[in-house]
């Protein structure tokens, strides 16, 4: 069972682990007529009620890039026990403007499917690939069905095929909400734009993944790290944010809450 612990509606933490690789990485897949049979209708209810229940709550990671123009950031929807019951992924990789996308669904026994969306080869030969997986109780891949089609709006026209079984990974999607590993919130400094003061959290390595979200309070830390800015970058930090809805569709984090790891 994968349960979270919200800090704030949209600011959380995770506990579990899991598995293997989330996108293609050249494995030769053999197509097969695509049948589905009544385990799969199962799933597939599953997934509609997961989709159509308004009720569940809502929680939101930070959004990570880093210079080259990869990004990440992951959004959950939690039910009233605090169990997460989907979970989607989406980043960007350099040198690509797509938004690809991992969406994992849960019960209490754990993921039952995964629905991967990605770009798959370079220019006039790229195609878009949803790749849909359903598992067993102890998270095992039961089928792996696939289509693909030139562009992303067009998938919903074309007829999926079996491929060999694949399991998607929720591994980086955990990490991202967890704020661990390289999505770690070290101190890296401030930005000032006025009338905004934004502090920049991320990995203490060079190149690293990076979040800058809104100063709303300045607190007695905010004052020290800002005194104090050159000594204090790298210092771990626990981040509670908010995201808003800005002009034209732009989203931006509000810091609510900082301490010290």
């Amino acid at each position: 069972m994968v349960k979270i612990f919200i800090l704030t509606i949209l600011t959380l933490s995770v506990l579990y682990s899991c598995q293997e690789t989330p996108e293609s990485d050249g494995f030769q897949e053999e197509f097969a007529e695509y049948v589905p049979d009544n385990n799969e209708v199962a799933f597939e209810q599953l997934i509609a009620e997961i989709e159509l229940n308004d009720s569940l709550r809502i929680g939101q990671s930070l959004f990570y890039s880093k210079e080259g123009g990869s990004s990440v950031d992951v959004r959950i929807r939690v039910n009233d026990s605090g169990e997460m019951v989907k979970m989607r992924e989406e980043y960007t990789v350099e040198n690509s403007q797509s938004i690809n996308k991992n969406t994992f669904y849960f019960s209490g026994k754990g993921m039952f499917a995964s629905i991967e969306l990605f770009e798959e080869g370079e220019g006039e030969t790229a195609v878009y690939v949803e790749r849909t997986t359903y598992y067993d109780k102890d998270e095992k891949p039961i089928i792996t069905k696939k289509r693909q089609a030139e562009y992303e709006e067009e998938l919903d026209f074309e007829t999926f095929a079996t491929v060999g079984k694949r399991s998607a990974s929720y591994d980086r999607a955990l990490a991202v909400l967890n704020q661990e590993g390289e999505y770690g919130t070290t101190f890296q400094g401030f930005v000032k734009e006025e009338p905004y003061l934004y502090i920049i959290v991320g990995e203490n390595e060079e190149n690293g993944y990076y979040s800058s979200l809104v100063v709303q309070y300045m607190t007695p830390l905010i004052k020290t790290l800002q005194e104090n800015e050159k000594s204090m970058v790298g210092t771990p930090l626990q981040i509670v944010h908010e995201t808003l809805d800005g002009e034209q569709g732009y989203e931006y984090q509000i810091l609510m809450n900082v301490k010290r790891k």
